[in-house]
């Protein structure tokens, strides 16, 4: 049976965390220790996978795999603006929610007050439609 070599490469693509032999079709898994990074200019680094990981799945190649790495300080910032954006959407949806439930409540109040009764609402509304309908079709045949 063929077998593939596989390399862990830290960031620098020259220190090797961690070597293995696979068998062709095999997957593999990273047995060395977590890598890391040493911050640069006070900012945290923390390890974020590896670039060619989907290739771990079925080996069918020498891989040659290197680690990637995320600054803590992103991480904070995005979830600060995830936070706030989820935020903004809620007081938007509850905003809408409020916004619906006092037109319901106005249309309420206005049919509690209208003195007509079902039908004449029914037909005043079939009226409107028709009457659009047709301002719409005259409005057509002016353009033509």
């Amino acid at each position: 049976m063929e077998q593939y070599e596989v390399i862990f490469l830290d960031e620098d693509k020259k220190t090797i965390l961690d070597r293995q032999f696979v068998n062709s079709g095999e997957s593999v898994k990273y047995k060395g220790k977590m890598p890391s990074k040493e911050p640069i200019n006070q900012v945290k680094y923390m390890f974020d996978g590896w670039i060619g990981e989907e290739k771990l799945e079925c080996v069918n190649e020498n891989l040659t795999l290197i680690a990637k790495y995320i600054a803590e300080t992103n991480l904070k910032e995005s979830e600060a603006l995830i936070n706030a954006s989820l935020e903004n959407a809620k007081n938007a949806n509850i905003h809408s929610v409020m916004e619906a439930g006092q037109k319901i409540a106005n249309a309420q109040k206005a049919l509690e007050n209208d003195t007509r009764t079902p039908e004449e609402i029914v037909n005043e509304i079939l009226q409107n439609g028709k009457a659009e309908i047709g301002a719409e079709v005259n409005k057509e045949n002016i353009e033509r």
